[in-house]
C-alpha cells in the first residue's frame, strides 16, 4: 500500500488528518516489526519440527540448512514438502500431494 493510500485511509476511518512524514514513519515501524517477527519464527522452526516429532510419530522431519560463513543467518536448502486431507463429496478418498522449492524460491511438482 502505498504512502499516499495510507493517508486517505486513516483519514476515512479514523477522522484523522495525517501528513505523508507520519505515514512513512508508521510505515517503517510496521516493516522492521514484520521483519522482527520472521526472525522470531524462523528460530522456533525447530521447536514446532520437535513437537512434530512428538505428536506425530510417524512423521519423518529433516531440516539442513546452508550457512554462507558461521555468522551468516541461516538459508534454507531445497525444501520438500508432503500434505495430504481427506475428500469430501462424490470423490471421497484421501489425496496426497508433494512440491519442492529450490534454492532460486521456484516451486516445483513432484509426480
Amino acid at each position: 500500500m502505498n504512502l499516499r493510500k495510507i493517508q486517505r485511509k486513516v483519514g476515512s476511518k479514523m477522522n484523522v488528518n495525517v501528513n505523508i512524514t507520519r505515514c512513512r514513519r508508521v510505515e517503517k515501524m510496521v516493516k522492521n516489526k514484520l521483519a522482527g517477527n520472521f526472525v522470531e519464527e524462523f528460530a522456533m522452526l525447530w521447536d514446532y519440527a520437535d513437537e512434530l516429532r512428538q505428536k506425530n510419530l510417524r512423521s519423518t522431519i529433516k531440516m539442513a540448512v546452508n550457512r554462507v560463513i558461521p555468522e551468516s543467518p541461516p538459508h534454507f536448502k531445497p525444501i520438500l514438502g508432503l500434505d495430504g486431507c481427506f475428500l469430501k463429496g462424490p470423490s471421497k478418498g484421501e489425496m496426497l500431494s508433494t512440491c519442492e522449492r529450490d534454492g532460486n524460491n521456484q516451486m516445483y511438482p513432484i509426480a
